[in-house]
């Protein structure tokens, strides 16, 4: 499907995983086959970093040394603490990907927004930030015109369009705006813990720049 919308670029916003590496043995010859101009994209959500598995910090540093070989031998370009540019003839566009960043304490906050933004200055910037608390903590006020995040899932729960979700995150899904800046919360493809989908749809998001 993905591919049908003929994308320049594909962006993914991180949560690859749930605990381990091992289970994207399944899903490596789909994801691979992800076509765009620009490529795919990619950031580390929180549960990419393997906390909620591995039980010592050398298994989970080795957990995500597999994950993120596995993320580019699929061709991605996993963005950790750094950008990409996109150029257009005279134009250019600065695709910005920065760790798990966030401000509460049941989250890894790894990120450094300032490294990863190095050398973007006058470009449009495109931030992938995976918690979309990061939009209402550092990034409003600043020049991102445009953050997309995940990392709500949508509680893989919404009846009649209320999720309980809303209320842990003032920003669970869909399109914000502040002033001049957008915040887009995909609720994701698949599950984590819970092996099921109740009205929370899985979300491929199409956006068009103008």
């Amino acid at each position: 499907m993905i591919n049908g919308l003929s994308p320049d670029l594909v962006a993914f916003t991180g949560d690859l995983i749930t605990m381990g590496p091992d289970e994207m043995d399944c899903c490596f010859v789909p994801l691979s086959s992800l076509q765009a101009k620009d490529g795919v994209v990619s950031v580390l959500g929180n549960h990419d970093y393997c906390i909620y598995s591995a039980t010592d910090s050398t298994t989970r540093a080795e957990w995500q040394e597999r994950l993120i070989e596995t993320e580019r031998k699929m061709g991605w370009d996993l963005l950790i603490d750094e950008n990409r540019i996109i150029r257009r003839g005279c134009d250019s566009i600065a695709v910005i990907g920065v760790q798990n960043t966030s401000p509460s304490r049941h989250f890894p906050s790894k990120g450094d927004l300032d490294k990863a933004s190095e050398g973007t200055e006058g470009s449009f910037r495109i931030l992938l930030s995976h918690d979309p608390m990061h939009w209402d903590d550092e990034i409003i006020g600043q020049d991102y015109p445009l953050t997309l995040s995940g990392h709500t899932h949508g509680m893989q729960l919404s009846l009649l369009g209320w999720s309980p979700s809303s209320l842990i995150f003032d920003r669970n899904k869909d399109l914000y705006t502040e002033g001049d800046q957008h915040l887009y919360v995909n609720i994701g493809l698949g599950e984590t813990i819970f092996p099921a989908r109740i009205g929370a749809r899985p979300e491929i998001t199409l956006i068009t720049l103008t």
